[in-house]
C-alpha cells in the first residue's frame, strides 16, 4: 500500500469525514485509539465508504498482530505538552490537528483543501443525480400509470417508456441509499433515456422537449463524473431544468 495515499475517515455514527491523512498519520491515530477497525474510510476506487476491517491489507498495516495490546489514551490534563511555550499557551490537541487538516480553524480557513472541495462536489452530484432520476421516473411513469396498475405484464413489457421510468426509479432509490457503486448503471440510464426518448421526440418534431431530454441526460451523466464543485453545481442545475421541462411536456401532452 502506497505511503503517499491519502485517507478520509469517519465513524459509523458520524456524518462528517476527517482528513486527508497519510498512512503514517492514520497509523498514529490508530495507536491513540482515534481509529478502530470499524472506522470507515473513503475508497476512491469504488467511490464508497468501506470499513477498515473490510480491507485486509490496511487492517494489517494499522493493527498488526504484535500491537494487539493498546495503551489507554490519556487526557490532555495527563499529558505534558511539549509545544507549550508559556503557562498561558494552550497545548495543541489531536482535535485541533484534525480541524486544521480540514481547514476549519482560524489559521487555516483561507487555505482551502482541494480534497474537501472534491468531497462536497461528490455529495452535490449524488443528491442531484438522485433528484434527476426521481423526476424523470415520474415523467415516464405517471402518464402510463394505468398500464402499470393494470398488472398486465404484456402491456407493461411492451411500454419502453414505462420500463425506462421504473429503471430510473430503482436507480434513484439506490442513490438514496448511498450506493454510489450504481453510478455506471446511472450513466447507462442517462444514455439510454436520451437515445430512446430523444428519438421519439425527434420523430414527433418536438424540438424544445428534445432539448430538455438532452439537458437532463447530460446533467445526470456529468453528475456521476465531475469532482469539482462549480462543475457539479452546473451539471445539477442543467439536469434539473431538463428533467422538470421533460416532466412538464409529458404531463401536458
Amino acid at each position: 500500500m502506497s505511503t503517499t495515499q491519502e485517507f478520509y475517515v469517519r465513524k459509523a455514527s458520524e456524518t462528517e469525514a476527517r482528513g486527508p491523512f497519510t498512512l503514517e498519520q492514520l497509523s498514529s491515530l490508530a495507536e491513540n485509539g482515534q481509529v478502530d477497525p470499524e472506522t470507515f474510510y473513503y475508497d476512491a476506487a469504488t467511490e464508497s465508504w468501506v470499513a477498515i476491517s473490510g480491507n485486509a491489507t490496511l487492517l494489517e498495516t494499522l493493527f498488526p498482530a504484535k500491537k494487539n495490546l493498546r495503551v489507554k489514551p490519556k487526557t490532555d490534563a495527563q499529558v505534558k505538552a511539549l509545544n507549550t511555550l508559556s503557562p498561558e499557551d494552550r497545548p495543541i490537541t489531536v482535535n485541533d490537528m484534525l480541524l486544521a487538516a480540514e481547514g476549519r480553524t482560524a489559521d487555516t480557513r483561507d487555505k482551502a483543501d482541494p480534497a474537501i472541495a472534491r468531497r462536497h462536489a461528490a455529495a452535490v452530484g449524488l443528491y442531484a443525480g438522485m433528484g434527476i432520476l426521481f423526476v424523470t421516473a415520474a415523467a415516464y411513469i405517471l402518464p402510463l400509470i394505468d398500464v402499470l396498475f393494470s398488472l398486465e405484464w404484456r402491456a407493461i413489457l411492451t411500454s419502453p417508456q414505462l420500463l425506462l421510468g421504473l429503471f430510473n426509479l430503482a436507480l434513484g432509490v439506490c442513490l438514496a441509499l448511498g450506493a454510489t457503486a450504481a453510478y455506471p448503471a446511472v450513466r447507462f440510464a442517462a444514455a439510454l433515456g436520451f437515445g430512446f426518448i430523444g428519438f421519439v421526440l425527434y420523430l414527433q418534431g418536438d424540438v424544445v422537449p428534445l432539448a430538455f431530454a438532452a439537458a437532463s441526460a447530460f446533467g445526470l451523466f456529468v453528475c456521476t463524473l465531475v469532482l469539482n464543485l462549480p462543475g457539479a453545481i452546473f451539471a445539477a442545475a442543467l439536469g434539473f431544468v431538463g428533467a422538470c421541462g421533460l416532466a412538464h411536456h409529458f404531463f401536458t401532452t
